[in-house]
């Protein structure tokens, strides 16, 4: 028998969710560069932060990060940004000791100077996860990865997520 798909969920609007741009530290060249989701020291009420942490549910409902740090762990989350112009959703919790990835730093998977994809690294312990597939830089630990809609709306394109259906590693 098979089982019901995953629920969409709405996470807001396109525009709620500003572009984060790899650093420009280092502009000779990307590789190693890391960009952190939120830089805290240039915290304002006027600059709202880059990605949003939502319980998901069907009356979906987005979480402070203070509130997120409470729950890490004790239920799902997921973490919603754009990174390079591309909205992604993923979890929120690090799957090696659910540490909030909000506080993580997103960086491009290279190869030859070549962009493949893009990672997260937890800085909790430094694990790094493909935020397209979910693979782990160290075991078999995998980060859940969710799916992304654009969706036509009355005020703007809207952004809903799901939950990607487990893939077996067999």
């Amino acid at each position: 028998m098979a089982s019901a798909p995953n629920p969409w969920f709405f996470a807001g609007l396109a525009s709620a969710f500003p572009n984060i741009a790899p650093s420009s530290a280092d502009t000779s060249s990307t590789s190693g560069s890391k960009t952190k989701i939120r830089d805290t020291s240039d915290a304002s009420a006027d600059i709202p932060p880059p990605c949003k942490i939502f319980r998901p549910s069907p009356a979906a409902v987005e979480l402070t990060a203070d509130e997120a740090q409470g729950l890490i762990g004790l239920e799902p989350q997921v973490l919603i940004f754009r990174y390079r112009n591309k909205i992604h959703a993923i979890d929120h919790a690090c799957p090696h000791r659910t540490y909030p990835l909000s506080r993580g730093a997103l960086y491009d998977i290279e190869d030859f100077g070549i962009v493949l994809s893009a990672g997260i690294t937890c800085p909790k312990h430094g694990w790094a996860f493909d935020i397209n597939t979910g693979q782990s830089d160290r075991g078999t630990y995998r980060l859940g990865v969710w799916e992304v809609e654009a969706r036509a709306g009355g005020d703007g394109e809207e952004v809903w997520v799901r939950k990607k259906a487990q893939q077996s590693t067999a």
